[in-house]
């Protein structure tokens, strides 16, 4: 197998957000489905199969296929114009003393790019607090 060496690999970011919402079916509805996708990381979600449309504003779309998910656990997305291998995932988190619940973000980014991901990650999660979750 031939790389290029001029093409750098993808950083893996890691972010851990606390939610307010103790409702794990609540959770799992805003980060598995299009509506709930809808109402915090973009303007529109579409879901045909396994395939996610999401649209903001007039111009960028992008799509991504779902490729792994456990049912009000987590759920793993590909974006179909990136690198294979690469992904975003949610997973929803339980703090066994605090009785708490966190969204852990797993995705990746240029490494010139991981604060822009990062950036991009906390104003996502900030419309998910305004949702209530």
């Amino acid at each position: 197998m031939s790389t290029d060496k001029n093409i750098p690999a993808k950083t893996k970011v890691v972010l851990e957000y606390g939610l307010s919402s103790q409702s794990v079916p609540m959770i799992w509805d805003a980060i598995a489905t299009a509506p709930g996708l809808t109402s915090w990381f973009a303007d529109d979600v579409n879901a045909k199969g396994k395939i996610f449309s999401f649209t903001w504003g007039k111009n960028e779309s992008r799509e991504a296929e779902l490729i792994n998910c456990r049912q009000n656990t987590y759920v793993r997305f590909h974006w179909l114009d990136e690198d294979p291998g690469t992904y975003f995932e949610m997973r929803i988190l339980k703090n066994e003393l605090t009785l708490t619940y966190s969204l852990e973000i797993t995705d990746f980014a240029d490494s010139d790019d991981e604060e822009d991901v990062r950036n991009l990650w906390d104003t996502s999660i900030d419309a998910l607090h305004r949702c209530g979750i």
